[in-house]
């Protein structure tokens, strides 16, 4: 205190008894006469020193943005006298630091000269920093001594030095350029004057800011203008987020298609911050220096286009066996080299023509045609399916061939030439009353045999033809018909026995209709109702121009009593004689179907029940 004061101040008194007992006294002063107070100056040094000490370190890459410096600043009481309202000032840390964090050991808010406060703060690295590789900053410690002088000091390493506080950062220069073609030959083969397409891709490999880009080309006429995209701030700075995007195109020579490719290298150039160049060779990716080898198509190439027409020779619009398909092919160069020795093989046919030489973009299509004779086979299937080969001899002595197409240069697919069919059946039945007991009359449980004859009316095979009768009782034998040819026909595979019931003899007659269903060499079914070849009615049911008459078996009966007897003559001329037609005792047989033909057999008239009360 007396030192922050700066004197000591201070008096004594002399007392002393006469000797009468009186006490006399004297104040201390400078002289005998005086009584001033003795007054001691002390010596005082108002001072202030400051250190700083940042502590860094970088993650596992070099440094980014977003690490954090940490500070730590003591502020020490380098003087003799108490100082107060400390403040420790750092511009880059955004002013003043709050604290101390610790030493006011007698928190009074006044530095002793005996304590050392500590303050503490942080800084968050920037992009600017890492582009300067280091960050610099210095602070400030002022306080006021007990005569209101304000003393400072800037910081530094010890509390001797003023030097500001440097904490390098990490910096990595590099710069890598990704060159990348795009070529599509259009499926010609490589033509000059096609373009090939460039896209160069540039980014800061390190992590500090590049400037003065510079992409170069020999090829493509020297340094290549952009970047068209990726400067996203738009300050022509190639920051480590960005990536720059460069485009170019180089037209196609034929000295280019006779070398079998293009080969082209780039070069990025850059400056750091300091002025440090940087270079990389184009590449692949951002770790290769390959060049660019855009392969060109050099490949001759040949195309064949066949075409098959059926020639209906007897004009009545459906596939024969035994008529022909002529075919005729088109042979394509669409190569870029002549082709000499070009033939074509069909392995279904015998081609005839050739050899032929063609020119590049040339095509020929009449020196090579071919004939085939259909068959049954053919026919079944409902399609000639085949596929021819055109072969040529480049100039090197390589061969190229072609798998024909139907219509176009760029296939390979058969030709196909769909046939006509004509899928058709035709079943006759015949029944016969068997009189098994030789009486001539109608008894119940004789029966009625069937035989079938089954033709194949179409112009395809037929296969597993059976045969089916809705009559109940029927019993039908033998099949199926495994395979039956167009033309051929079977009748010795199906017979059936039907045994005749009372409401038969009743009904006078046995009708009855059978199905024969077959299928083609697809599965695909065909189907035809029975026709009873006795019967000239001819009714065409399916309408397929057959006929599909049911089979009519009439019973016989032999009538004793009452008569039966049919007149089947009538001349209804009024002379009294024969003048209407009649049946005698058909009233007593209501259940009855009758029937009036012509002299030329054409049914006339039909009802059922003739002679009824009706």
């Amino acid at each position: 205190d007396d030192i922050d004061a700066g004197e000591v101040i201070n008096q004594a008194t002399a007392t002393g008894v006469a000797p009468d007992q009186s006490t006399v006294t004297d104040l201390s002063g400078s002289t005998t006469t005086t009584d001033d107070e003795t007054i001691t100056e002390l010596c005082q040094d108002s001072k202030i020193a400051i250190t700083k000490e940042a502590t860094y370190s970088p993650g596992t890459d070099c440094s980014q943005p977003g690490e954090i410096i940490n500070y730590k600043f003591e502020v020490f009481n380098t003087g003799n006298v108490t100082l107060t309202d400390i403040v420790v000032d750092d511009p880059l840390l955004g002013g003043v630091i709050p604290g101390p964090a610790a030493g006011d050991d007698d928190n009074d808010g006044e530095l002793d000269v005996t304590e050392t406060w500590l303050y503490v703060a942080d800084y968050t690295i920037t992009q600017d920093d890492i582009d300067l590789g280091e960050v610099m900053n210095q602070a400030t410690a002022t306080g006021v001594d007990p005569n209101q002088m304000t003393v400072s000091d800037l910081s530094g390493t010890t509390v001797t030095t003023d030097d500001p506080t440097v904490t390098t950062l990490c910096q990595e220069f590099d710069i890598a350029i990704v060159k990348e073609a795009m070529y599509d030959d259009g499926g010609n083969c490589s033509q000059p004057g096609e373009v090939i397409e460039y896209t160069f891709t540039v980014s800061s490999e390190g992590n500090v800011t590049l400037f003065d880009i510079v992409v170069d080309d020999p090829l493509l006429g020297g340094v290549i203008p952009g970047p068209d995209s990726g400067d996203t701030d738009g300050d022509n700075e190639l920051d480590v987020d960005e990536t720059w995007v460069y485009t170019a195109t180089y037209t196609i020579t034929q000295g280019d298609i006779d070398a079998g490719e293009v080969v082209n290298q780039a070069t990025v150039t850059a400056l750091t911050l300091d002025q440090t160049p940087l270079t990389d060779l184009s590449g692949s990716t951002t770790t290769t220096d390959d060049p660019t080898i855009t392969t060109l198509c050099q490949d001759a190439s040949i195309a064949l286009i066949k075409v098959g027409a059926l020639i209906d020779e007897n004009m009545n619009g459906c596939t024969d066996l035994g008529e022909k398909i002529e075919y005729s092919f088109e042979v394509i160069n669409n190569g870029n080299l002549p082709l000499t020795n070009v033939t074509v093989v069909d392995p279904l046919v015998a081609v005839v023509g050739g050899p032929i030489t063609l020119e590049p973009g040339e095509s020929d299509t009449t020196s090579f045609t071919a004939e085939y004779e259909v068959t049954q086979d053919d026919i079944d299937a409902g399609v000639v399916i085949n596929q021819a080969i055109a072969e040529g001899t480049t100039p090197d002595g390589s061969i190229v061939d072609d798998l024909s197409d139907d219509n176009s240069p760029l296939e390979d697919d058969p030709t196909i030439t769909e046939l006509c069919q004509d899928p058709m059946l035709e079943v006759e039945k015949i029944g016969v009353f068997d009189d098994n007991n030789g009486n001539g009359n109608t008894e119940v449980g004789e029966t009625i045999s069937y035989t079938f004859k089954v033709t194949n009316t179409g112009s395809v095979t037929l296969y597993d033809i059976m045969i089916e009768d809705p009559l109940p009782g029927i019993v039908i034998e033998g099949g199926p018909i495994e395979v039956l040819e167009p033309g051929e026909f079977d009748d010795t595979t199906f017979t059936a026995t039907y045994t005749i019931t009372q409401e038969d003899i009743d009904r006078g007659f046995v009708e009855n209709q059978a199905t024969a269903t077959g299928y083609d060499i697809n599965g695909d079914p065909v189907i035809d109702l029975s026709d009873d070849p006795n019967d000239p009615t001819d009714i065409d049911l399916e309408g397929d121009d057959e006929p599909d008459d049911p089979t009519i078996v009439v019973l016989p009966i032999v009538l004793e009593e009452p008569p039966f007897e049919i007149f089947n003559g009538i001349t209804p001329d009024g002379d009294g004689l024969n003048d209407f037609f009649r049946v005698v005792g058909i009233e007593l047989y209501p259940n009855n179907n009758m029937k009036i033909f012509n002299r030329w057999g054409v049914l006339v008239w039909e009802t059922d029940g003739y002679g009824g009360t009706s």
